[in-house]
């Protein structure tokens, strides 16, 4: 295989990956608000440790958007 196939190979390989660290980071990002913001989103869960998690969400969610962003562009 030359060097301008195993190129091309990896750049598509790379799209789909892209789009799927894009969707998750939006998806993890989205949750961590709604469970910040919406407090009838999941009752059951005491107050104090819904914040913790959403907050732990969002962390996450932004710390896969720095690493999508850091192994893409």
């Amino acid at each position: 295989m030359s060097t301008d196939e195993r190129i091309r190979n990896r750049r598509s390989f790379k799209s789909p990956m892209l789009i799927l660290g894009i969707a998750m980071t939006i998806f993890y990002i989205a949750l961590g608000l709604w469970l910040f913001l919406d407090h009838s989103f999941l009752q059951g869960i005491p107050v104090e440790f819904r914040n913790i998690f959403a907050v732990m969400v969002l962390i996450y969610g932004v710390f896969r958007g720095w690493r999508v962003y850091a192994d893409f562009f």
